[in-house]
């Protein structure tokens, strides 16, 4: 039988369906439904024995490193963030304690060491196109002339990050002023005292993540001796794929079929691609993505979306992660499509200018070795 379904082969690695799909996001484990049961999956049974014979070996040093890249071992020493015990620490502070009572400006602030952050009023000129665009603009701009972070004293580095985070936030709302970062999207956005702190508690909890791409991008330029404006740039590329900052309108796209009744076709139509949302991207939190949770328990439970959400993450057999947090934020409060890639990039800034201050006053490049195997 060349075909297992999730029971078995969780049982054969010795793993839990979280792992196992990540297994096929990485490609490593092929995956197609069930024919008699559109809702489940089924798994290539030699995949699932290559795996096991991989996990039984004792592995070289390259292929320890190599492994690192992707959900391995740690690879870089930072005082900024951990995953540790399900939950994501920020400077010795949990998510949740944070998310509790800290405004952007402040989380900001406590990542980078700053004693406080304050941001200007800047009058954003550029008009139309997307938010991602129009921050890419922004940040390309700031780019020409900008000094190499070593170059800047302690004051100088607040001045700038202030200056760059209200800044790229108006250009991904595409308008100008100041004032605290949530009130800008309440206002853009036509949203109450209540709505407002939904996107507070949303901008804090997506504020930094360990070594994710988009952060490990930034680093890499910091290390080179890029100016701020530049590393963020990197980070704003890295974030626009559709497996990292895009991801939340996959995740909407999933809510949306859960909220018509067409899970099933909907997962159908989309056999062997990531299940949108849901468990396979943080394989660190296998008891499910926190800052989902704390997203998500703001609705109802008999909130339309919050049900949608609980059927998709019952027939998946799988946690909602953080995209699918922010897509029931865009739905329950009637955002624009484009909102939950706004906020995480508006969010993560804070992680990035921390992340890339740190790697700035490290002095050390960032240059992994390939290993070479020919096609």
């Amino acid at each position: 039988m060349d075909w297992i379904d999730a029971g078995a082969a969780c049982a054969l690695l010795g793993v839990k369906p979280q792992t196992l799909y990540a297994y096929v996001s990485r490609g490593q484990l092929r995956a197609e439904a069930d024919p008699q049961d559109a809702r489940r999956s089924l798994y290539f049974r030699p995949d699932v024995e290559a795996l096991l014979r991989q996990n039984r070996r004792p592995r070289a040093r390259s292929e320890v490193a190599e492994q690192a890249i992707r959900w391995g071992d740690p690879v870089l020493v930072t005082a900024i963030s951990e995953v540790r015990d399900g939950m994501l620490w920020l400077r010795g502070r949990s998510v949740e304690a944070c998310a509790e009572t800290m405004p952007p400006e402040q989380m900001a602030a406590h990542l980078c060491g700053f004693d406080r952050l304050d941001l200007p009023d800047v009058q954003w000129s550029g008009e139309g196109g997307t938010p991602v665009g129009r921050a890419m603009q922004a940040l390309a701009g700031a780019a020409g002339g900008a000094v190499p972070i070593a170059e800047l004293g302690a004051s100088e580095r607040a001045a700038e990050a202030g200056r760059l985070i209200s800044m790229v936030v108006n250009a991904l709302l595409g308008q100008a002023g100041g004032g605290a970062l949530q009130a800008r999207f309440a206002g853009a956005w036509g949203l109450d005292r209540d709505g407002e702190d939904e996107i507070r508690r949303a901008l804090v909890l997506l504020s930094d993540h360990e070594l994710n791409p988009s952060t490990f991008a930034v680093r890499i330029a910091a290390s080179t001796g890029a100016s701020l404006p530049a590393a963020l740039l990197c980070g704003l590329a890295t974030l626009s794929g559709p497996r990292h900052g895009g991801a939340s309108a996959l995740a909407r796209a999933a809510l949306e079929a859960g909220l018509q009744g067409d899970i099933e076709a909907f997962l159908s139509a989309r056999t062997g691609q990531s299940p949108y949302g849901f468990g396979h991207g943080h394989p660190l939190y296998p008891d499910g993505d926190p800052r989902a949770r704390l997203l998500l328990e703001r609705l109802p439970d008999d909130h339309p979306v919050r049900q949608a959400q609980r059927r998709l993450a019952r027939t998946l057999g799988l946690a909602p992660n953080v995209d699918t947090g922010l897509a029931a934020l865009e739905l329950a409060w009637g955002l624009p499509r484009d909102a939950g890639f706004t906020i995480f990039a508006a969010g993560r800034l804070a992680g990035w200018i921390a992340h890339a201050l740190e790697q700035a006053s490290s002095g050390a490049p960032i240059r992994p070795r390939a290993r070479y195997a020919a096609e």
